[in-house]
């Protein structure tokens, strides 16, 4: 029996990495894609921000809510749902006639995204260790990095009109579907109490009243939309405020986003040697010196290699995080903190950088890097009183 339940665990931790895979390709294929949506509908490159938008509201709005739902069908009929959702989305995508109703599909690619989201980290982190959470979610950089080579692919050499990819994609959600439904009995959150007896699970109410679950939410708004604000203005500070070429710029951006994946993994091996709570505070003190290089401006080497420090400290955040909710607020409530967590998360996404472009047009570009150190120290308050909280009071059951 214990190898069975071993086994179940391993097929799902793989099913969930397929399904993060496939949320990254469709990340990573979107910027590349761009131009032939572009023209395709005679839109400009502020058209693409408001997509962003339409995605992100979905997305929050799902995430905000997706607790209460879990609480009461169960994770697997909820995935499912999310899978219908993003399969009509992605449908969507491919089949808009005009550009509203291609903004349509991408609220309702936000809201299925949300949905999944919230349910697979909900899940993993009451089953998986540390190190399956770090993987899970480098699975996600791995489809973000062979996305842009599946467009080449795809529309370049073979010439295929770019709907197919996100018809493609809709094809995809068919099959998580069929996965979900396949193993629709083994998605649990919190033990059973007896047979016929719903899983244990508290209400969105009752988990608001957790002084801890505020400072969760304040960590995942800030470390997330930390990640956004180093990674959409690092390509205009190095070309226009440190005068580095731009395909030198443009290359270590690319060495940013890959040092996110790469971080992930290597704290799958390294997270068994030393605590998560010491892991965390190490990487939110490099966080900080990464900044800090960024901001010194001594050469153009330093200023690179914060950026690179930036990224390999800020990527295990979330695994890490999602890993510890159960411990830190009971499996009753992770579906619920879950939620609130991806809310915060996309509130960081959205507002962080847009007041990281409001200080640039302000104050200059040269704030970024010290509007990214403030974000990171803010960060590192938050998390200490989520340690400080959880060393003073016994773990919610």
């Amino acid at each position: 029996m214990r190898s069975r339940k071993r086994d179940d665990s391993f097929k799902l931790w793989l099913i969930c990495c397929s399904i993060f895979a496939i949320g990254g390709l469709g990340a990573g294929v979107l910027g590349v894609v761009w131009l032939y949506i572009e023209a395709d509908f005679g839109v400009t490159l502020s058209a693409l921000g408001a997509m962003l938008t339409a995605a992100t509201v979905g997305r929050t709005i799902s995430s905000s809510v997706s607790g209460p739902i879990i609480g009461r069908f169960g994770i697997a009929p909820v995935m499912m749902g999310g899978a219908c959702i993003g399969f009509f989305s992605q449908l969507g995508l491919a089949l808009s006639p005009s550009w509203p109703m291609f903004m349509m599909a991408a609220l309702g690619h936000g809201l299925g995204a949300g949905v999944m989201g919230v349910g697979l980290n909900a899940f993993a982190a009451v089953h998986f260790d540390a190190r399956r959470m770090n993987w899970l979610h480098g699975s996600f950089g791995i489809g973000s990095t062979i996305g842009p080579f599946l467009v080449t692919a795809i529309v370049i050499d073979f010439g295929i009109d770019w709907r197919w990819i996100y018809a493609l994609f809709a094809g995809s959600r068919i099959l998580m579907l069929l996965l979900f439904y396949l193993t629709r009995g083994q998605w649990r959150i919190s033990e059973v109490k007896s047979r016929g007896e719903p899983e244990a699970h508290f209400s969105m109410r009752q988990t608001l009243r957790l002084p801890v679950i505020w400072l969760m939410v304040g960590a995942w708004l800030m470390a997330t939309g930390n990640e956004l604000v180093a990674g959409q203005y690092a390509n205009s500070f190095l070309i226009e405020a440190r005068g580095i070429a731009p395909k030198v710029a443009a290359a270590w951006v690319s060495v940013y986003w890959a040092s996110l994946t790469v971080s992930r993994f290597f704290a799958g091996f390294i997270i068994t040697r030393i605590s998560n709570i010491s892991f965390m505070r190490l990487n939110n003190v490099v966080m900080m010196f990464g900044a800090g290089l960024l901001a010194s401006n001594l050469s153009p080497l330093t200023s690179l290699s914060g950026l690179a420090l930036i990224g390999f400290a800020i990527a295990p955040f979330a695994p890490l995080m999602a890993s510890d909710t159960p411990g830190l607020v009971g499996s009753a409530h992770t579906a619920n903190a879950m939620g609130l967590q991806f809310t915060g998360a996309s509130l960081g996404m959205a507002v962080l950088p847009w007041l990281g472009g409001m200080l640039a047009e302000t104050v200059g570009l040269e704030v970024i890097p010290q509007f990214v150190f403030l974000i990171a120290l803010v960060t590192f308050v938050f998390y200490e009183g989520i340690v400080w909280r959880d060393f003073k009071r016994p773990v919610v059951a």
